[in-house]
């Protein structure tokens, strides 16, 4: 059986076709259980119309946010999958039964995961006017090495409401962490491909409705929410790090290593902080995650003889480093780009002006108007001197 777990708030005017694309679904082994985080419109009684026993409803006492209701709604699952379905996105008929052929067909994966649709508010499609977050979601890779690899410098490509977990996977890695409210489904996936395989299902079996203004969903580009996400992929990247194992950093990242002969455990984490360091393709002067990683390496007994043998580095040399930004504010970065592009245009504007004076004074327009400009001058003197 399918655990169907759909967290929602305040999405009357989308719920019943989240809720009737579920009931369409070929395959029928499910439950779908609604976690109603304290909505204050008619969800309850919208929920009240399906007669339909498998579907359960539970109402939370007041709104605590996606993470704590779905980790609610999860101990509330009972099928051997978790499939999750954000209450104002729809599924296709088939979506379950690929994906469910999929995964008992390939016992090694972890979780499955298929392209989407991406519609607007009245499920309109928007494929062409999304087209680069639409094809985000169309990355495909079956090695563990290749998806840790995307996620530790790229970031999130997997598409949350397309996820079918198996069910003992969910309970290894836990549920949501309560710390984060825009990646928290990152950080999960990032915590289920680190012990497991996952695949991504080259069909779109979604239709993930995605605010074109921006302004409804959690991860709507806001600045305050562009700032909070890139905050929180600070935090996912250094956890992901730190819990990898000694063998696991040699499998996955060993192609990146400073020393390619690294491999004590002081070698290795080492190389954990140097990898930090560098983390994010676009943002290369990110180094705090890769700074306090080195730190805590410090503190070990004989680091600073394993960093002089193995790394040829010094502390004078770490010790450079912090005379270096450690942290770059990428939204501080926008800005401070996008002023000096103003000031190159008003720069350049007044070059202009300052050149059509300097052709006009060395024009014969210039020469026949010096008297009368002359005599101006003169009766501005003339008029001062008899107020």
């Amino acid at each position: 059986m399918v655990s169907i777990l759909m967290c929602t708030y305040n999405r009357e005017q989308y719920l019943k076709r989240a809720i009737d694309s579920v009931i369409a679904q070929t395959y029928t082994e499910w439950e779908l259980i609604i976690v109603d985080d304290g909505s204050t419109d008619n969800t309850e009684q919208l929920v009240a119309f399906y007669p339909d026993p498998r579907i359960r409803y539970i109402k939370m006492d007041k709104n605590r946010f996606y993470c704590y209701a779905a980790n609610y709604g999860l101990q509330n699952c009972r099928g051997d999958y978790v499939a999750f379905q954000n209450s104002d996105d729809e599924w296709l008929p088939d979506k379950l039964e690929k994906q469910m052929r999929f995964m008992e067909e390939h016992t090694e994966a972890g979780a499955c995961f298929t392209e989407v649709t991406l519609i607007d508010n009245e499920g309109n499609d928007l494929s062409e006017r999304c087209l680069p977050m639409e094809k985000l979601f169309e990355n495909h890779y079956e090695d563990q090495k290749d998806w840790m690899h995307f996620f530790l410098h790229k970031g999130n490509c997997v598409c949350h409401p397309s996820a079918l977990v198996r069910k003992k996977v969910m309970d290894e890695v836990g549920g949501f962490n309560l710390m984060y409210c825009q990646l928290a489904d990152f950080d999960l996936w990032v915590r289920i491909v680190t012990e497991h395989p996952i695949y991504v299902l080259p069909e779109k079996l979604i239709r993930f409705r995605w605010d074109i203004n921006k302004q409804e969903q959690v991860s709507s580009a806001t600045e305050k929410n562009l700032i909070r996400s890139f905050n929180e992929q600070m935090l996912i990247r250094k956890q992901m790090i730190d819990r990898l194992s000694d063998e696991q950093m040699l499998l996955f990242f060993k192609s990146e290593f400073q020393k390619k002969t690294s491999s004590s455990h002081l070698e290795l984490e080492f190389e954990k902080a140097f990898l930090l360091m560098h983390c994010i393709d676009d943002s290369p002067e990110m180094r705090l995650p890769g700074i306090n990683k080195l730190e805590e390496v410090l503190k070990i007994e004989g680091a600073v003889e394993v960093l002089e043998r193995h790394f040829d580095l010094t502390l004078q040399e770490i010790y450079s480093w912090n005379r270096g930004h450690w942290y770059t504010d990428f939204i501080l970065e926008q800005k401070i780009s996008e002023a000096k592009r103003q000031l190159a245009a008003y720069q350049e504007k007044v070059n202009m002006q300052e050149y059509l004076i300097d052709q006009y004074r060395n024009s014969s327009s210039w020469r026949y108007t010096e008297p009368f400009r002359r005599v101006g001058r003169m009766v501005r003197r003339i008029v001062k001197k008899t107020k």
